[in-house]
């Protein structure tokens, strides 16, 4: 709030101000890539629980089918998830030559400063040998800065050779998109995303609080790797051998047994009330069997025949049978 009336009062009293013209940039890029990866990630999580709810989830009742239908959309409008992820890649590409030039990069929201050591940081190599390490705050970050500038490099010289030999820039541009260029952005947005969790955690003054969100951000840290940036990470050889894939699956088993007990009362502080969520399935007193019971028994058509009954027990004309 306090960074929104900043920049507001900023734009309207200084309206041609560098320093405000940077930030409207790094705010546009850090939402361009924010829109894909939220809604995406929504996307994904209402077919995750559709699917644990088995044929539950397909109920009405169930209040599935409208969050799909409404968040579906989220992926194409206000900005196609892939367009906004290229404007997010544009404007990270154009920091490779300043790096190469060993200049200081420096955004107003910090959100690319760690670039000016981009070349130290491509000479990393995982170091953690157990869970407890790679698991660890320091490791994560230190993961997806080596993720972001290899992508950033890969996608630089990726550009500029296809360039060299003549191919047409559009095309150029668009079949960098495609792998480099793409998870330049996603793994972007997951450091921004981490490195603000972070802060967020070390302020908690309730220990127990701090130790909670802190599993939760390293699974947050460790589910992405697994789900976007293994090949990556292999190839551009920060990992190598069988043990950082036997890492990430023991980190995940871990970190949900650990935030097992503590799964509810996640949810429950940042859930909106029942009457909002409108589902059978989700009241926050869990009584799932009892709100079914009770939503077929108050239904108009719960204890009777559908309307259209009669036009499958008697046009046999309509009802296709078996040749067997």
């Amino acid at each position: 709030m306090v960074s929104c009336y900043n920049f507001t009062f900023d734009s309207m009293l200084d309206p041609k101000n560098d320093q405000l013209a940077e930030r409207g940039i790094e705010i546009h890029a850090i939402s361009s890539a924010s829109k894909p990866l939220s809604s995406w990630a929504m996307r994904d999580a209402i077919q995750e629980c559709r699917e644990a709810c088995g044929g539950h989830g397909y109920l009405k009742a169930s209040g599935l089918g409208d969050l799909r239908n409404n968040n579906d959309a989220n992926c194409t409008y206000e900005g196609d998830n892939t367009v906004l992820l290229q404007q997010t890649s544009n404007w990270l590409l154009k920091f490779w030559p300043s790096i190469l030039k060993r200049s200081k990069i420096s955004t107003p929201l910090k959100s690319a400063d760690f670039l000016t050591n981009a070349e130290l940081i491509l000479k990393n190599t995982l170091r953690a040998t157990d869970v407890n390490q790679f698991c660890s705050s320091s490791n994560m970050i230190d993961t997806y800065q080596w993720l972001v500038s290899y992508l950033l490099r890969e996608s630089y010289e990726n550009l500029k050779n296809t360039l060299r030999n003549g191919s047409d820039p559009f095309w150029a541009n668009s079949n960098n998109q495609v792998f480099l260029a793409k998870d330049l952005s996603i793994a972007y947005i997951q450091h921004f995303i981490l490195q603000q969790m972070l802060v967020t955690i070390n302020e908690a003054s309730d220990e127990n609080v701090r130790n909670v969100l802190q599993r939760l951000f390293s699974l947050y840290a460790v589910w992405s790797l697994k789900e976007h940036h293994l090949t990556t990470l292999y190839r551009g050889g920060f990992f190598n051998g069988y043990l950082p894939s036997k890492l990430i699956q023991d980190a995940i088993l871990k970190l949900c047994t650990e935030l097992k007990d503590d799964a509810v009362a996640l949810i429950d502080a940042i859930a909106p009330p029942d009457f909002a969520i409108a589902s059978v399935l989700g009241y926050s007193d869990g009584e799932i069997y009892k709100r079914l019971e009770s939503i077929v028994m108050h239904s108009p058509y719960g204890m009777g025949r559908p309307t259209w009954w009669q036009e499958l027990v008697e046009n046999d004309g309509c009802i296709s049978k078996s040749k067997l």
